[in-house]
C-alpha cells in the first residue's frame, strides 16, 4: 500500500464531513465556541459551493410575531401524523428566528411588502408554519453559501473539496478520523481529529439538478462505525415537470396553482376536499400516480389561476435558475404562463442518523447535524431544509465543542487498519474483466427496481418483496463487479455503493411499517396503527447486520397531544375505488 499509493495525513481539532448548510453552520459556531482550535471541513464536492444549500431559492422557514414556537409545535404534530421529536422540534424552532437574523446579518435579503413587511407564504394549508422568500430569487441559497464560507476563512477554517470519505477510523469505541481520496489526484488520505461532525445530508438516487449529489455515504459510513438509523422508509417523492427540474414550487400551490388530469380534472379536490392541491407533494404524487394508474394521465400543472403580482416571488432573477428559465422560454415553455406535463420523481431518502437533541450519537467522538441526521418523517414544508440545518448545525457545533474540552486527547489511528480500508477502497480502480459494470449500469439497476410507483409512492407488499429480492441481487451479484476507470468514477463508484445501501434499507422499512403515516402510503395497509405513532429504527443485530426496532412516541411525556393526524384530509383507497370524479373547473 505505502509503496503504490501517497498518503496524505491531516490532523484537525474538529473534522466535518460535509460543506452544505449544516457543515458551514456548525464550523461557524464551533470557531466561536473555541478559537483559535484547529477545524477542516471536507466535501466530495468542489470546495466552498455549498452544498444542496447553493442548489435553493434561499427560502427560509422561521418562528415570527405573531406566531409562536407552540403554534408551530402543534401545526407539526399534526403535519407529521404524531412522528414528531416534540423536544427536538421545539430546540429548533425556538433558534431558527435567531438564525434568520444572522442571515439578515450576513447581508442575505428577504422579500419585503412596500411598508418594510417581511413577505410570508403559508406552507401546506398549516395554520402557522410558512416560509419567506429570499428576495434575490435564483440565487438566495447560493448567497447564503457565500456569506457563511467569508466567515470561515476570517476564522482560519480549512474546507478542502473533491475528496470523498469512505470509512470513519475508530479506536477504543471512539470515531478519531476519517479515510478516503481525492477524486481527482487519486491521491489517499487519512484524518485524525478530535471529534467528527457528519454533515454529510441523506441518501438519495441522484435524479435531477438538485439531488445528484446525496447517495447515503453518511449513513453508510455511521452505521459502520456503530450508530443507529431511524425512518428509513420515508423518501421525497417530488412533483417535478417532465421534461426539466424546477425549484420554487412551493410558492405556486398556495397561490392557486393546481394540477389537472387529462380531462382537466382538478383531481385532488377529489381525493382531499379541505385540502385540494395546497399540499404536500407526498400526497400530491399518491393522487398522480392513481390518477395516471386509471387512465387519467397525463398531468398537467395549471397556472392560469397564478395572479400577475405574486409572480415577483417565483421568477428566477439571476443565477442558474433564471439561466435554465431563458432556455426553457426559449423552446417554448415558460412555467408561468404555459401549462406543461408533470410526474412524479423520487429524489432522496429521508432516513438519518438516530441522534440525541443536540446532535450526540450513540459513538463517542461522532455527531451529526441537518439531513444527515432523522427530522422529517417524509413530509416537506418549503424553507424547512434551510432552516433546520442551520439550527442544528448550529446547535452541533456548540455540542462538539464542548464535548471537545471534556475529551481526552484522541487516540492516534491504527494505521494497519486505516491502509487495509484504503486498500479496499481503491481496490475497484482499474479493476478489468468482461463482467465488469460500470456505476452506472449498477445505478440504473438499483432504480429499475426503487422507482415504480407500487414501490416508491402507493407502496404494497408484492412489489416491495419484489424490489427487495432485486436489491439484494444487486448487491450481492453486481456492487462486487463494479469497476473504475479512474478516480472520479471511483467516486461515483462508492456512492452507488451507499445508494444500495439506503435502497434495501429504504424496502425493508418500508415493509416493517404495516400502516399509511405521514411520508408512508401502504396501499394493503391504508390507515394508521391504531397502537398509535412510533419510529422505526435500524439497529445493528448480533451478525452486525441491520435490525429492524419499533420504539413508541411518548406522547403522554410531551406537551402536545396527537388529536387528529394530516392524512385524515386525504381518502385515496375509498375515493379510488368509488370512482367519482369530481371539481371540474370551469
Amino acid at each position: 500500500m505505502k509503496n503504490t499509493l501517497k498518503i496524505t495525513r491531516v490532523e484537525t481539532d474538529l473534522l466535518i464531513l460535509g460543506g452544505g448548510s449544516a457543515g458551514l453552520w456548525a464550523a461557524h459556531r464551533f470557531a466561536e465556541c473555541m478559537p483559535g482550535r484547529r477545524i477542516c471541513i471536507v466535501d466530495k464536492g468542489p470546495r466552498d459551493w455549498g452544498g444542496l444549500m447553493a442548489m435553493a431559492g434561499g427560502d427560509f422557514e422561521a418562528v415570527l410575531p405573531p406566531d409562536t414556537v407552540d403554534d408551530w409545535l402543534e401545526d407539526l404534530v399534526y403535519y407529521f401524523d404524531g412522528l414528531c421529536d416534540q423536544p427536538l422540534m421545539e430546540a429548533i424552532l425556538s433558534r431558527s428566528a435567531e438564525r434568520m437574523r444572522d442571515y439578515e446579518r450576513f447581508g442575505c435579503e428577504f422579500f419585503r411588502t412596500p411598508d418594510g413587511n417581511l413577505r410570508s407564504v403559508p406552507q401546506r394549508g398549516l395554520p402557522h408554519v410558512r416560509l419567506y422568500p429570499a428576495r434575490v430569487k435564483g440565487r438566495g441559497g447560493e448567497l447564503m453559501a457565500k456569506s457563511l464560507v467569508a466567515r470561515l476563512k476570517d476564522a482560519g477554517v480549512t474546507r478542502m473539496g473533491r475528496i470523498m470519505l469512505t470509512d470513519y477510523l475508530a479506536r477504543d469505541g471512539r470515531v478519531i478520523g476519517a479515510a478516503g481520496f481525492h477524486c481527482v489526484s487519486g491521491e489517499a488520505y487519512i484524518f485524525h481529529a478530535g471529534a467528527v461532525i457528519a454533515a454529510t445530508g441523506m441518501g438519495g438516487w441522484k435524479t435531477s439538478y438538485g439531488k445528484n449529489t446525496p447517495t447515503g455515504e453518511g449513513l453508510r459510513m455511521a452505521f459502520a462505525a456503530g450508530a443507529e438509523l431511524q425512518d428509513l422508509e420515508f423518501a421525497r417523492v417530488w412533483n417535478m415537470p417532465r421534461l426539466f427540474a424546477w425549484e420554487g414550487q412551493t410558492h405556486l400551490f398556495p397561490l392557486g396553482a393546481r394540477f389537472v388530469n387529462r380531462m382537466g380534472e382538478n383531481f385532488m379536490s377529489r381525493y382531499s376536499p379541505v385540502l385540494g392541491p395546497n399540499t404536500d407533494p407526498h400526497f400530491t404524487t399518491v393522487g398522480m400516480a392513481l390518477e395516471i394508474r386509471a387512465g387519467r394521465g397525463p398531468i398537467i400543472f395549471d397556472v392560469s389561476p397564478l395572479r400577475d403580482e405574486d409572480m415577483v416571488l417565483l421568477k428566477p432573477q439571476t443565477g442558474w435558475q433564471k439561466l435554465n428559465y431563458e432556455k426553457l422560454c426559449g423552446l417554448g415553455l415558460d412555467l408561468f404562463k404555459n401549462n406543461t406535463e408533470w410526474v412524479p420523481q423520487m429524489t432522496v431518502s429521508h432516513g438519518g442518523i438516530r441522534t440525541e437533541i443536540d446532535g450526540s450519537t450513540a459513538v463517542a467522538g461522532l455527531f451529526a447535524a441537518g439531513t444527515a441526521r432523522s427530522l422529517e418523517p417524509g413530509v416537506y414544508a418549503g424553507g424547512f431544509a434551510l432552516m433546520t440545518t442551520a439550527v442544528t448545525g448550529h446547535m452541533v457545533g456548540e455540542t462538539a465543542a464542548a464535548w471537545l474540552r471534556n475529551a481526552d486527547a484522541a487516540p492516534a489511528p491504527d494505521e494497519a487498519e486505516a491502509e487495509a480500508l484504503l486498500e479496499r477502497a481503491f481496490a475497484p480502480l482499474g479493476r478489468e474483466g468482461a463482467d465488469r459494470l460500470t456505476p452506472k449500469q449498477v445505478l440504473t439497476g438499483i432504480q429499475t427496481a426503487v422507482f415504480p410507483h407500487d414501490v416508491s409512492i402507493v407502496k404494497n407488499g408484492p412489489a416491495l418483496e419484489r424490489a427487495l429480492a432485486e436489491i439484494r441481487r444487486i448487491r450481492e451479484e453486481d456492487v462486487p463487479r463494479m469497476a473504475a476507470a479512474d478516480p472520479h468514477y471511483l467516486l461515483k463508484l462508492h456512492e452507488v455503493v451507499s445508494v444500495a445501501f439506503v435502497s434495501e434499507l429504504f424496502v425493508r422499512a418500508s415493509l416493517e411499517r404495516k400502516e399509511s403515516r405521514a411520508g408512508h402510503f401502504r396501499e394493503d395497509f391504508p390507515h394508521p396503527d391504531p397502537a398509535g405513532p412510533a419510529w422505526l429504527l435500524v439497529r445493528h443485530g448480533a451478525d452486525g447486520r441491520p435490525v429492524f426496532a419499533r420504539e413508541r412516541v411518548p406522547l403522554e411525556k410531551w406537551r402536545v397531544p396527537l388529536t387528529r393526524c394530516y392524512q385524515d384530509n386525504f381518502a385515496f383507497v375509498e375515493r379510488k375505488a368509488a370512482g367519482n370524479v369530481q371539481d371540474r373547473p370551469s
